[in-house]
């Protein structure tokens, strides 16, 4: 008989440290690949310096009522309209809306496709990816203009051809003069104000009176416009000069409207046939503009008066920023590598060496179509596409010597995630976020990217037509929603350590997941559906509508995130909404072969994802499915003070050598100034399904905390004032040759709870 040894445990007793999670989250590397200072989970909690962890802030309800029809709140801005600031926001129709002071949304008029809304000069500039709009008070919605002097800042200029012949006006027969012009192609439903007219006149003889200029509508002959043009007419003389006059809101009754034809028309009767004011023309061979009226309107086909008119349309643009008091902009459908700027006006775009373009790299509109645009320290960086990827920096000190030169190559991303940090540009794109300051060489052959612990995530949800992000700068994080997935993630741009794969600095991410509802709490119930197999609808206590008003974004039962299906065919753990069951509203439906959810011990929530961003005077804004507006509320701890935010940490999987170990001790280095609890689950061997021991643990109130800090709702505050009632130390026993933790069932108190780490002891086996 052979007598196998029995094991024996070591004398020395050794500890296993998890001291902090300097380095966040790492998704993308197997569990037992990663390091202790990595987080395998780590879901709504913040990353402080060296690693310590912070409970996240909840979010509270901003507005007091939704977008119409609860369409989502798709873009959020603060700007400064005239000397006032205001919140304005779009919702998925292209509606916009401004907050008032309940605040609520007040429909300001609609646009054509979702835009970015930027800030400039006392107005808000409104780029939707057609030609730029603006508002300069509450009541409308406006189409920018160019009413620079170059080319594009006309609506027609003949006043540069050449001065062959002349229509003479006010000769007892002609009474009108005009060039005939259709107006330019333009956004339909805005209108453009004419601005400056000009003219070349001489006179005739001794004629006395004023003349007027007139903007009228061929189709009826009706005047939008009329002004004096010419105060005296025996100020002219017999040489050819060229008179300017400018229109006035009070002398427009109504704009131009675009693709329409109009005469511009001199109006002068005071002559005869011997005094008479000449309007000088340039000879053509056909097609020409000119007109006169002497009771009718006749053309004369060889001529063209040589009369101009501004404004003309403006750019076209999706995104833009502000440099040196000039207005960049770029996304033009028509023209998508030209970045265009203002001559210090929206409304001024084509001034020699006042407004323009650039071209990026080269001239070619085409070649290199820009992606993003931001200013960081004084310097425009451009950005390319992924069909084109590049950085661009503007050189040059005026728009004389503006030039786009190539800087890096292989980088791209999309506007709506290029994000300025303060002291930093972070870019979003399929391949990675990066901050810019990690660009460091010429061709950009990197081969570690910020968004590396995470690259699972963007390999499975980036979408570049619908990824965004935004810069939170309470707690200095680049914030990034991608929206098939259900959380946000958070890079924590201050916090930058050496990565522990030696591959340069590292940036740690979290996750932050935040709750709409507990579809499980006692103003619900749940009631089986005539329909389906174990499918059960949402019901308000004691039955009838819940007034769960639009489709949830996500549904998560313990946790863990449910499909979508089809009502009626639901499979277990799947969610629908709507009405299957003539119920006369619509509703959440949920699958479970468990039970009734009212019964069964699950827990259902609703998880709001953010649809916009933004920081203003406000706080830290998120757009909602909903219609409503949501913020960053840290004097809750609750989301929307109901519903216990859920922190989640899971650390590596971490081997004793060549053993089995006998761990015999826990201890949790965490704290709260008002206490709260958590379990600590220990996994062991590989192994995710079952936990091979768990631990509650109790954290102390602080002894210093007075009454009227107890801000807490009743259940959840736990008064264990006595540590020793309360110690963060535990008493396990299990044996293993590895070893993972997961805290997770966390009830705050009223107050952030902060982990410092965890600490296992164990002793080595010996055969």
């Amino acid at each position: 008989m052979i007598r196998r040894a029995r094991p024996k445990f070591s004398k020395a007793n050794e500890v296993l440290s998890f001291v902090g999670f300097p380095h966040g989250l790492n998704s993308y590397l197997p569990i037992f690949q990663i390091q202790k200072t990595e987080a395998s989970v780590l879901v709504n909690w913040n990353i402080r310096k060296a690693g310590q962890l912070v409970t996240r802030d909840a979010i509270s309800r901003l507005t007091t009522a939704s977008t119409t029809s609860n369409s989502p709140v798709i873009a959020i801005a603060q700007v400064r309209i005239g000397s006032t600031d205001y919140i304005l926001l779009q919702d998925a129709n292209y509606n916009l809306y401004y907050l008032d002071s309940d605040p609520k949304p007040v429909l300001i008029g609609s646009l054509s496709s979702r835009c970015e809304i930027i800030s400039y000069n006392g107005v808000a500039v409104l780029l939707d990816g057609d030609y730029i709009k603006y508002i300069d008070d509450l009541a409308s919605i406006k189409i920018a203009y160019d009413d620079g002097t170059g080319t594009k800042g006309y609506q027609f200029d003949h006043t540069s051809e050449s001065q062959d012949s002349s229509l003479v006006l006010g000769n007892g027969t002609n009474t009108r003069i005009a060039a005939k012009f259709t107006s330019q192609d333009w956004t339909s439903g805005y209108t453009i104000p004419p601005t400056t007219v000009s003219a070349y006149l001489s006179k005739t003889g001794s004629p006395t009176g004023s003349i007027t200029v007139s903007l009228r509508k061929v189709s009826d002959d009706s005047v939008l416009a009329t002004k004096t043009f010419l105060a005296d007419v025996s100020e002219l003389t017999g040489t050819i000069t060229l008179f300017t006059a400018t229109f006035s809101s009070s002398d427009i009754t109504t704009e131009m409207s675009p693709n329409t034809e109009y005469y511009l028309s001199l109006e002068y009767s005071g002559g005869d046939a011997s005094n008479y004011v000449n309007v000088h023309c340039s000879d053509v061979t056909s097609g020409g503009s000119a007109y006169y009226y002497d009771g009718s309107w006749h053309n004369d086909s060889g001529k063209n008066p040589l009369m101009s008119l501004r404004p003309g349309k403006p750019p076209k643009a999706a995104f833009g920023a502000v440099k040196d008091l000039r207005l960049f902009v770029a996304g033009d459908p028509d023209n998508p590598g030209y970045v265009w700027f203002s001559n210090y006006t929206h409304l001024d775009w084509s001034t020699p060496n006042g407004g323009g373009y650039i071209g990026a790299i080269d001239d070619n509109k085409n070649s290199y179509a820009v992606g993003g645009i931001e200013v960081l320290y004084g310097d425009l960086i451009i950005y390319g596409t992924q069909n084109q990827p590049y950085i661009s920096k503007l050189t040059g000190t005026s728009p004389a010597n503006y030039a786009l030169p190539l800087t890096f190559q292989r980088i791209w991303t999309t506007h709506r995630t290029l994000v300025n940090t303060i002291n930093d540009l972070w870019a979003g794109s399929a391949d990675g976020i990066d901050a810019l300051s990690g660009v460091q060489e010429y061709g950009d052959l990197r081969t570690f990217s910020a968004a590396d612990p995470i690259k699972d995530k963007l390999d499975d949800y980036w979408d570049s037509d619908t990824a965004f992000a935004a810069y939170y700068p309470k707690e200095g994080q680049y914030w990034l929603v991608m929206p098939s997935y259900h959380r946000v993630l958070v890079c924590h741009t201050r916090f930058a350590v050496a990565d522990p794969y030696n591959q340069g600095t590292r940036y740690p991410w979290a996750e932050h997941e935040y709750y709409r509802d507990v579809l499980t709490r006692s103003a619900y119930q749940w009631t089986a559906s005539s329909s389906g197999n174990n499918e059960y609808y949402l019901e308000a206590a004691g039955g009838g509508d819940p007034s769960i008003a639009t489709e949830p974004d996500f549904i998560s039962m313990d946790g863990v995130v449910l499909s979508k299906g089809t009502l009626g065919s639901l499979a277990d753990h799947q969610w629908g909404y709507g009405d299957n069951d003539g119920l006369g509203f619509n509703t959440v439906y949920i699958a479970d072969a468990s039970g009734n959810p009212s019964s069964s011990g699950v827990e259902i929530r609703s998880i709001l994802l953010p649809t916009a961003l933004a920081s203003t005077s406000e706080g830290f804004l998120l757009g909602g499915s909903d219609g409503y507006i949501y913020k960053v509320d840290p004097s809750e701890y609750k989301d929307l003070g109901l519903h216990q935010i859920n922190p989640q940490l899971g650390s590596a999987y971490i081997e004793i050598p060549f053993t089995y170990a006998n761990f015999t001790q826990l201890q949790l280095v965490a704290s709260s100034f008002s206490g709260g609890q958590l379990d600590i689950e220990l996994y062991a061997d590989g192994r995710r399904a079952e936990a091979v021991t768990d631990v509650d643990l109790a954290l102390a109130v602080s002894d210093t905390m007075l009454v009227d800090e107890a801000t807490m709702d009743v259940d959840d505050a736990y008064f264990a004032v006595d540590v020793a009632q309360s110690e963060l130390f535990k008493q396990i026993n299990f044996n293993a040759r590895s070893v993972m933790f997961l805290l997770t069932n966390v009830r705050m108190a009223g107050y952030p709870i902060y982990v410092n780490g965890l600490l296992l002891r164990y002793r080595r086996l010996s055969h």
